[in-house]
């Protein structure tokens, strides 16, 4: 007669009569990767004889890599508000990665899904600082969702995701352009004073504030010309002579 200690009867089964040990459910290395067995086998006899089992339990990929994100600038909302003139190397996250099998199939590589100006930079084996790679520009693209994948070695790889949402925030850092760089016109001698002239825009590339001009006239703009700060139309306020002076020629400034 064969019997197993109780301590194992949880997971495993022996055939009393040939000692066949058998599994009773599934097994998990990572709860508990071997199992001892106590066997005893008795014909009888008042003292039974021991045997010990060893069961090592080996590992299959059954573990999904996890993804653990610890920012180090704050969140506003869920997401990380970065300025365009960050310079390279600017720290926003430390990534760690953690599988709980074994050999290949624990070992996890981290990557981003998408050519984004950023890259994950290893501290350790399983640690990522997600940092700057290259310079950034709010007027060419304003947010990032950079989508971090962590992949085990196992066959077939197992792999999970972990979003990273990244919005740039706008500098100053575009001047005013004017379309075109002179503007030539001409106005009736003897004109109302008060005449409306030209209304002249500039664009900026930047938003917000940023992009608010401010109109105004250049130091060698004679007196009889005036320009609205704000819509940019351009006035003549006194009666011109032709005869006294038929050409002016002046700068018109924007800034932002």
């Amino acid at each position: 007669i064969s019997q197993i200690s109780p301590s194992t009867k949880q997971h495993f089964a022996i055939d009393s009569t040939t000692g066949l040990i058998t599994v009773k459910q599934p097994l998990d290395r990572e709860f508990n990767p071997v199992h001892k067995l106590i066997v005893l086998a008795s014909d009888g006899s008042s003292t039974p004889s021991r045997a010990t089992v060893i069961v090592n339990v080996t590992d299959i990929n059954d573990n999904v890599p996890s993804i653990d994100t610890r920012y180090i600038m704050n969140l506003v909302n869920g997401t990380v508000l970065l300025s365009e003139n960050a310079p390279l190397n600017t720290k926003i996250a430390l990534i760690t990665v953690m599988d709980r099998d074994a050999d290949l199939n624990g070992k996890v590589t981290c990557y981003t899904d998408h050519d984004v100006p950023f890259r994950l930079k290893p501290v350790f084996d399983d640690q990522f600082l997600l940092e700057t790679a290259a310079p950034l520009d709010y007027e060419t693209t304003r947010e990032y969702a950079i989508r971090i994948v962590a992949s085990d070695s196992g066959k077939p790889s197992l792999n999970t995701s972990a979003m990273v949402l990244i919005k740039i925030k706008d500098e100053n850092d575009n001047v005013p352009v004017f379309p075109q760089p002179e503007i030539q016109l001409s106005i009736p001698e003897n004109n109302d004073p008060g005449t409306q002239l030209i209304k002249i825009s500039a664009t900026d590339a930047d938003s917000g504030s940023n992009a608010l001009i401010i109109y105004s006239l250049g130091p060698d703009a004679p007196d009889g010309f005036n320009i609205d700060p704000r819509s940019g139309i351009l006035s003549v306020v006194k009666r011109l002579d032709r005869e006294k002076q038929e050409k002016y020629s002046f700068t018109v400034i924007a800034r932002d």
